[in-house]
């Protein structure tokens, strides 16, 4: 369920380019993309290797994402997730990449003042974002919302070793970092594979770039405006390396009384905040290109503005006005036509 969508990559030919590839007579990497719905959302992987197997190793982490839903998905009835938030308060022992998660939501919930926390379980079935049926999107009332609040809280999760304890009723959601996870370990494993391979891995918006596009390009990506439609983008970036994510208010939301009610919770009230419609996040460490998204969507403009200088990422926003907000350091991602 990702908050927000970078809705494109896509190569810009000029003549140069291709008079320059003539000259030097250096074949452009045969890329092989791969396109699926895995988590409940949109994936695309390209990927080039002069080994020759850059389909076999796609192929290889499309069926990653089975294991990974049997992992992280909270709603799941046997999942790894699921199990740990009906675990009762017990001590549990979690596979490394649940205990990886884990550990980086709560490292960043402790780094956010709890601003961002991966204890809003609760909540979200409250309001029926769990589920893609829009009919059971709804407002809670009051009473209930303060109910759960009760169960919501980053200090509730205790960790030791690979055992992890959930106390007071909390219930996790990692949607806030899990897709930013994934997404290094594809990078990491094309890598592997080798290490001069190139590409990018999109999940659901969240994008790992695997290297530049023919080796030396960079791969333009458009950001999509919160208020337009899935194809229409407000901006661009360019990237030779790195990770790039939207968190928004514009994909699972209601409208009740002309209030905009969307599914970044609050942790302090189990309301969403009007503060931004959109937060794109440029970073060199994958936790950041979701998680300072859905921070800055709760915790607003000046808090944003801090945390970007403190943890060294990009970012690109769209106000309540509809105005831009950008970091002074965007302009080295930004690609004008």
């Amino acid at each position: 369920m990702k908050r927000g969508v970078i809705i494109t990559i896509f190569t810009i030919v000029v003549v140069g380019g291709v008079i320059s590839a003539i000259l030097f007579i250096k074949p452009a990497p045969k890329y092989y993309t791969r396109y699926g719905i895995e988590l409940g959302t949109n994936v695309e992987i390209t990927y080039a290797t002069s080994k020759g197997n850059a389909k076999q190793v796609v192929d290889e982490m499309f069926k990653k994402f089975n294991d990974y839903e049997e992992i992280f998905d909270p709603w799941l009835a046997g999942s790894e997730l699921y199990n740990l938030n009906h675990s009762d308060g017990k001590w549990t022992k979690v596979s490394p990449a649940l205990l990886t998660v884990i550990r980086d939501s709560i490292d960043f919930a402790k780094l956010t003042n709890g601003r961002f926390d991966p204890t809003i379980g609760r909540l979200v079935p409250l309001w029926g974002f769990n589920t893609d049926n829009t009919k059971n999107w709804h407002l809670p009332s009051s009473q209930e919302i303060k109910d759960a609040l009760k169960h919501v809280g980053y200090q509730n999760v205790e960790i030791k070793g690979d055992e992890v304890r959930l106390l007071n009723g909390v219930w996790l959601d990692l949607n806030g970092m899990m897709e930013g996870y994934i997404a290094q370990l594809f990078v990491e494993m094309a890598k592997q594979n080798d290490p001069n391979s190139t590409g990018f891995v999109d999940i659901g918006g969240t994008i790992g770039i695997i290297g530049p596009k023919n080796g030396n390009e960079p791969w333009i990506v458009g950001i999509q405006d919160p208020r337009g439609n899935p194809n229409q983008a407000i901006s661009y970036v360019k990237l030779y390396s790195g990770y790039v994510g939207t968190s928004g208010d514009y994909e699972r939301y209601i409208i009740v009384n002309g209030k905009r009610y969307y599914h970044i919770f609050d942790p302090k009230t189990g309301y969403s905040n009007d503060y931004l419609e959109s937060v794109t996040t440029v970073s060199t460490r994958s936790i950041y290109s979701d998680g300072f998204g859905v921070f800055s969507m709760v915790a607003g403009q000046e808090a944003m503005k801090e945390m970007a200088q403190k943890i060294g990422v990009a970012y690109y926003a769209i106000d309540e006005n509809g105005q831009v907000i950008k970091s002074a350091n965007w302009d080295e991602y930004e690609y004008k036509k």
